[in-house]
């Protein structure tokens, strides 16, 4: 496989002139990593990988210069075939991290609530579990809007709603989003909202 790694400053996915190259990148294939990274042309080739077995390409983000950087897709799937490498690009754009606390009635933090990360299309991109005081980050987060929601079990579990009405946009002029204080909607006060009050899931 044959991969390059690249910056997409106007993140459209495609590599455009003048978009500079990343050099010392790791690529990941599956579990394992290239052996080499990326050169000064942001390329490295990846051999030993079984033919027609699909496998899943991505960085390790640790070995990206700005800490900030983040793949556009987390993983890309590519299929190699023997004597021909698969070519992949891999665009990086600027992320960022959002953190906040979660509370229960009365301001107490809600600990072990899973929460998902959801970008504009309702993918789920990250998910994390909140600390003893209710806190909650998602670190090195691309670019772009997104929700955070409940985890359907943890809001069974928990007896809460799964929308907590958080709505916010990362970008390059505000690369870290404090959310501060969110609180925990209890399923009781859901069904009391009157009808389809009690169904509180995202589509």
């Amino acid at each position: 496989m044959h991969a390059l790694v690249y910056r997409d400053l106007n993140d459209n996915g495609i590599r455009d002139a003048g978009e500079p190259v990343e050099k010392g990148a790791v690529v990941t294939t599956g579990t394992q990593q290239a052996e080499k990274p990326t050169d000064s042309n942001g390329s490295v080739m990846v051999a030993g990988l079984i033919p027609f077995q699909p496998v899943t390409v991505g960085i390790d983000v640790t070995s990206l210069e700005d800490p900030m950087l983040v793949p556009k897709k987390a993983l890309q799937v590519v299929v190699p075939r023997p004597g021909v490498p698969a070519d992949i690009e891999i665009g990086l754009v600027g992320g960022g991290d959002v953190e906040g606390a979660l509370v229960k009635n009365g301001g107490l933090g809600f600990e072990g609530v899973k929460l998902e990360l959801v970008d504009s299309s309702g993918k789920v991109i990250g998910n994390t579990l909140t600390d003893f005081d209710g806190f909650f980050l998602f670190e090195r987060v691309a670019y772009g809007s997104y929700t955070i929601r409940v985890a359907q079990d943890s809001a069974a579990a928990a007896k809460i709603g799964v929308d907590l009405g958080i709505h916010f946009v990362l970008s390059p002029d505000k690369s870290v989003v404090r959310l501060g204080t969110v609180q925990a909607v209890p399923q009781a006060h859901l069904a009391e909202a009157g009808p389809g009050g009690g169904n509180n899931s995202l589509h």
